[in-house]
């Protein structure tokens, strides 16, 4: 019974962030598959016993990741960014740096949260906190440092492109 009881483990934690991941999709939760199935799976399914993805099935979701938003990128994407390519890195190399302040000033302030540098970096929720598991380092700070970031961007987008005047 002991030998079996991982495996349950695994498949109940699997289970609970599939309907965690679900239930939180289909309340359009922003990031709702990933935050739902974070939440699911947060809490040990067994008292006392958690349920650590095996090393294996942690590879294949990371590659699962990476398909789901490579297969975006095709050659005619590519080329049709041509004339942003610029601008783009400009607006890259401002919010890497801007990202880095704000660590720099969370970590003077004595508020830096583990993966700090993850946490304040630009970059998709997901993928963030995917490099966050992959490196060991404050994965579950730095998903919430990008789960409030992108609510704050949807609640607050609306009236700022308001209060903006349109681009040329």
């Amino acid at each position: 019974m002991l030998e079996r009881m991982p495996t349950i483990n695994l498949l109940l934690t699997l289970a609970t962030a599939t309907v965690g991941g679900l239930v939180a999709e289909r309340l359009r939760i922003p990031g709702g598959l990933i935050l739902g199935a974070m939440l699911g799976s947060a809490r040990p399914v067994v008292p006392g016993q958690a349920a650590p993805l095996p090393p294996g099935l942690r590879t294949a979701a990371f590659i699962v990741i990476g398909a789901a938003i490579g297969v975006g990128i095709t050659r005619g994407a590519l080329v049709s960014l041509g004339p942003v390519l610029v601008p783009a890195a400009l607006a890259g190399v401002l919010v890497i740096v801007a990202g880095l302040a704000i660590a720099y000033l969370l970590r003077a302030l004595g508020m830096a949260p583990p993966g700090d540098v993850l946490a304040t970096s630009p970059g998709a929720l997901s993928v963030m906190s995917a490099v966050a598991v992959e490196q060991g380092t404050g994965a579950v700070e730095v998903a919430l440092f990008h789960l409030v970031r992108v609510v704050m961007v949807l609640l607050s987008l609306p009236l700022i492109v308001k209060l903006l005047p349109q681009a040329p």
